[in-house]
């Protein structure tokens, strides 16, 4: 286990039944890193080789009408013409065994090549296109040092200082040479390649097998264990075989946004750009919950960091305005709780985003002068009869509800279990559950999102939530609203308050420009700025907000 601290014995101070918790940095005893990407810097390297292959096989296709850039969205040839992109890498063959991604951008641009045998050294066959880029990789690393990533090597000292186990996967077949010429030899406890993979027929990813042996060989359970891709396919392995947090890194540039939104939907509990944001700012440990510096030791921080600009407030619901109740119909906001996020509103532009149906959250709260989000943020609305629901939301709406039948005789016979539907998600609480029906019960929801290739799984406090498959979440609707509403005016400081896992996405979402604080429960990874100790604290900071802005209005 990992503590704050080197000198502390007991990690983060966590409570012993904070151990059941998803992300809690109480039962973490291994991180495992997939290479490319993660610990390597060869995506480079990568890409370039796959794009001289595949454009290779293109250009002598298609002739005159091969459309030789790296746009193939706007190429007036269509997408079968266009180059090979760096969304073709991010989407068919990022993470993937050699020849499976070969098969993947094939089938995108519809076209059928002969598997080929081994040995094959021309592009007519899916395994002489391996053949080449396997080629091409080879000289690049003969030439070349493999640099790291030095934000991963951040974390990974400080894992290592605090005695956790560290492991490495890649679907690469040159794994260890790349690991060698890294100057990493040695360096991991346990190692598992793309010729291990073939070796033990290891399915690949997002099927979980290639991560769950590397944790194996460590000797930890997937439970105990965290796992960091970068790689839309290996966040959906992590989530796929239960691990205990799955942190997806997203260093890319051009598509930085569209990635960090599809690395949640394929299922990473964290995003981050860079993995030191995992790290106390002391760099001693891991950045959890139960050691952020507390708002009130850092009034004067926050005082500088709003300054002279507007300032724009988002508020979590549950476990934020309300204290978490065992029975979720109970979480009623107290009236003092009410009058001061009326009080906010009248400073500030003010947003409600819960996981609660739009209809129910506005029912509890009651005021006309703040906007909501519903759904995990898929149903908007706000003063002046806004209403926005992101485009295609409806089309979710089917297999939702036909989850939800699933779901409901799944769990029949599970004592404290309970469905919970809502517009566009649905909840499965587990708080009341015995602890080992827990199991079960995933079971039970995988099982189920499994059928349904619209929905995926996600987590929370004594919840599971399954959910669309879709690249919006509560982090982009508040960018929606700061885009499209008076919360965006005038250069908004946008400021989240949460309590949960589901609110990682919103300080995602404001980790470059806003402040993020998280209500304590817990010892769980966050990546969070500040915290509050409960919701009455939360209710006492809004009050001293409010006469913060109220005092830079004068």
């Amino acid at each position: 286990m990992i503590a704050s601290s080197r000198s502390n014995e007991k990690a983060h101070g966590a409570p012993e039944s904070d151990k059941s918790r998803f992300g809690s940095a109480a039962v973490l005893r291994a991180f495992i890193f997939d290479m490319d990407g993660v610990v390597t810097n060869t995506a480079v390297a990568h890409f370039t080789c796959w794009k001289e292959v595949f454009d290779g096989l293109l250009r002598s296709r298609s002739g005159d009408d091969f459309v030789g850039d790296d746009f193939r969205d706007d190429a007036p040839g269509g997408d079968n013409l266009g180059a090979f992109t760096r969304r073709d890498y991010l989407d068919h063959v990022d993470g993937i065994p050699r020849l499976a991604g070969i098969r993947a951008f094939l089938e995108s641009r519809e076209i059928d090549l002969p598997e080929g045998e081994e040995g094959d050294r021309t592009p007519a066959t899916v395994r002489g296109l391996g053949f080449l880029k396997n080629q091409c990789f080879d000289r690049w690393l003969a030439q070349n040092e493999v640099p790291t990533f030095e934000d991963t090597r951040a974390l990974i000292d400080v894992l290592k200082a605090n005695g956790v186990t560290v492991g490495i996967f890649s679907a690469s077949r040159n794994a260890n040479r790349v690991i060698e010429s890294a100057g990493l030899g040695g360096f991991f406890d346990a190692i598992v390649s793309g010729d291990d993979a073939e070796e033990q027929n290891l399915a690949a990813k997002p099927d979980p097998a290639m991560l769950v042996e590397t944790a194996r060989q460590l000797g930890i359970e997937p439970r105990e264990t965290a796992v960091v891709e970068d790689a839309l396919a290996g966040v959906e392995a992590g989530s796929r075989g239960r691990f205990a947090l799955t942190v997806g890194i997203n260093r890319q540039e051009d598509h930085a946004d569209s990635q960090r939104h599809a690395l949640r939907a394929h299922g990473a509990d964290l995003v981050v750009r860079d993995l030191r944001r995992l790290l106390t700012a002391d760099g001693s440990g891991l950045r959890t919950v139960g050691n952020l510096p507390a708002v009130w030791d850092r009034q004067d921080e926050l005082v500088s960091q709003i300054g002279s600009r507007p300032l724009a407030v988002f508020l979590d619901y549950d476990g934020t305005l309300t204290p978490i109740v065992r029975n979720h119909r109970k979480a009623h906001i107290s009236d003092k709780m009410v009058e001061a996020v009326a009080q906010l509103a009248e400073q500030c532009p003010t947003a409600i985003i819960s996981g609660r149906d739009l209809d129910d959250v506005r029912d509890r709260v009651g005021l006309d002068s703040v906007f909501y989000a519903g759904s995990h943020g898929f149903d908007i609305a706000g003063p002046g009869g806004l209403k926005m629901r992101p485009e295609g939301a409806e089309k979710f709406l089917r297999p939702i509800a036909e989850a939800e039948q699933d779901l409901r005789r799944a769990i029949e016979g599970i004592d404290g279990a309970e469905v919970e539907r809502k517009t566009f998600s649905i909840a499965v609480h587990f708080r009341n559950a015995a602890e080992e029906d827990v199991e079960r019960l995933e079971s039970a929801v995988d099982e189920v999102v499994g059928r349904h290739a619209d929905l995926r799984r996600s987590r929370g406090k004594k919840v599971l939530q399954v959910e669309p498959r879709a690249e919006w979440n509560k982090g982009k609707a508040i960018e929606w609203l700061l885009a499209n509403t008076r919360l965006g005016e005038r250069d908004a400081l946008p400021l989240y308050i949460g309590d949960d896992i589901t609110d990682e996405d919103a300080f995602a979402a404001l980790a470059d420009d806003g402040i993020s604080i998280v209500v304590k429960d817990g010892g769980y990874i966050t990546t969070a700025d500040y915290a509050l100790e409960n919701s009455a604290d939360v209710g006492r900071f809004l009050v001293w907000l409010s006469e913060c802005v109220e005092k830079q209005a004068r």
